[in-house]
C-alpha cells in the first residue's frame, strides 16, 4: 500500500495555543475552522488543512 499524504488528524488538546503552535508553526499548517467542542464546552475542534485551506493533503 502507497501513502500519498495525510486526510485529517483529530485530537482533544488541553492547551489551545500549544496545539496551534505545533500544528501551525512546526507542521506548517493553516488553521481553517475553530469550533467549540460539542462533548466538552470548555476545549475547541480545532481544524487545520494545507495552505489553500484544503483538509485533505
Amino acid at each position: 500500500m502507497n501513502n500519498t499524504g495525510i486526510h485529517h488528524i483529530s485530537s482533544l488538546v488541553g492547551n489551545i495555543h500549544q496545539a496551534y503552535h505545533f500544528y501551525h508553526h512546526i507542521l506548517g499548517l493553516k488553521l481553517t475552522l475553530k469550533t467549540v467542542n460539542q462533548e466538552d464546552s470548555s476545549m475547541y475542534h480545532l481544524f487545520f488543512g494545507d495552505d489553500e485551506g484544503r483538509f485533505g493533503m
